[in-house]
């Protein structure tokens, strides 16, 4: 927040000197963080890191009910988050315009390659972690054009992109099954591993598993970026808005589960997708809560589109996780004034540095699979939690950012400065 200005005495004007030409001065208004918007993303990142150390599964057979709660959903928030961040980055309701939105873009672009780089990077880890980071370079770069839009606009784009988004991928995917042979396109359409550099080298290969067959396909995944811009564009502020993105948020993920449920409960689900992908009725009925890669062997039946299974990339599934997005970010809107800051400090301040700390659990977990110990999923998974959030609190009593996201402000701005307040 710019510090409050002084009264002008009447001499001053006199004194004061000549601004400097807008080529040279730097305009850069500074961004006003919503605390509620850091929760709601150290919830997203806690969600992931959950979802990466638990088994789906417990010891008795049965899904682990934190694993259920996030699975699929967690990475959604992540990135209707980073939507409603660029937002706020680049305006809030007020869409920057002409020579300042241009800066904002180039510089936005040039972060994206640099999380591009990163994501190639962190793919060298080898943990079994499908790293987001790659796919959300492309998101961003997918939201440039989009920058100057106002709520409504975005939302209208973002509400049909969440129906048509996995229709479209259906479609991709039932031509090119056609095309190559259903099991041929299965295993050889997608990297099956997080993008690394040598994956560089097939350029094709690597675009599909990006767009279209991976684990965060920016077909259908752009909707979910596109519905934070929406967001990120009204009064955040405000607690009618914040709870009218709550209200809304949890309709439709309550509607998506109603329907979800009755399409697994229907005669037929199971046994037709037991037959698609090859398990036994058992297995595909925990499948079909857990998520399983395989699911995609399902196309062409129209029945994918209707599965809510986690990252299965259905239309259920995307209106199901982007309202459980919705009502997560308004609820962490509305609970600061309730339950006070200091309650969330650590939740907050681990919102504010995501990106150093979904990098550290992937460096952590390289390092636990290195040193070949096993230890308990459930045990893993506090020491990183606590780490998290003891971070976070650093980060918040501190001010400062994370090292990660410090390196990505200077190196995204630099060449900069001069164009957001030229001409």
């Amino acid at each position: 927040m710019a510090p409050p200005r002084r009264a002008a005495t009447r001499e001053e004007p006199a004194l004061r000197p000549a601004p400097p030409p807008a080529a040279v001065r730097p305009d850069r208004p500074a961004r006003r963080r919503l605390p509620g918007v850091d929760a709601a993303r150290g919830i997203a990142l806690l969600g992931m890191i959950t979802v990466h150390v638990l088994d789906p599964v417990t010891a008795d057979g049965a899904p682990h009910p934190a694993f259920l709660w996030f699975a699929g959903r967690a990475s959604v928030l992540f990135v209707l988050l980073a939507g409603v961040g660029l937002a706020l980055s680049t305006g809030g309701a007020t869409p920057a315009t002409g020579v300042r939105r241009a800066a904002l873009r180039r510089r936005i672009a040039r972060r994206a390659g640099l999380l591009f780089v990163l994501g190639l990077a962190c793919g060298t880890l080898g943990v079994p972690v499908a790293v987001i980071l790659c796919h959300y370079a492309l998101l961003f770069l997918l939201a440039l054009p989009l920058l100057g839009l106002r709520a409504r606009t975005l939302g209208v784009i973002a509400g049909a992109w969440l129906v048509l988004g996995p229709v479209l991928v259906f479609a991709v995917v039932a031509a090119a099954q056609a095309a190559l042979g259903r099991q041929e396109f299965f295993v050889g359409g997608r990297l099956w591993l997080s993008p690394g550099p040598a994956d560089l080298l097939r350029p094709g290969l690597l675009l599909a598993d990006l767009t279209v067959t991976g684990y965060y396909p920016v077909l259908s995944w752009g909707a979910f970026l596109v519905l934070g811009l929406a967001l990120g564009r009204l009064p955040l502020d405000r607690p009618r808005v914040a709870a009218g993105i709550l209200g809304g948020g949890a309709a439709a993920w309550a509607a998506a589960v109603v329907v979800g449920a009755a399409v697994l409960r229907a005669p037929g689900t199971v046994g037709r997708v037991a037959a698609a992908i090859g398990t036994d009725p058992a297995e595909t009925a925990l499948t079909l809560r857990t998520g399983e890669p395989r699911l995609a062997l399902l196309i062409p039946d129209p029945l994918w589109l209707a599965l809510p299974t986690p990252h299965s990339g259905s239309v259920v599934a995307a209106v199901l996780a982007a309202g459980w997005a919705c009502a997560v970010l308004g609820a962490c809107l509305l609970a600061r004034p309730l339950v006070g800051h200091a309650a969330l400090r650590p939740l907050v301040g681990a919102g504010r540095i995501p990106l150093t700390l979904y990098v550290g659990h992937l460096v952590v977990l390289a390092l636990v699979d290195a040193t070949g110990t096993d230890p308990a999923d459930g045990a893993l998974l506090a020491v990183l939690v606590v780490l998290c959030l003891a971070a976070g609190l650093a980060a918040e009593l501190s001010g400062r950012r994370g090292p990660l996201e410090a390196v990505m402000a200077r190196l995204s701005r630099a060449g900069g400065e001069r164009a957001v307040g030229g001409r």
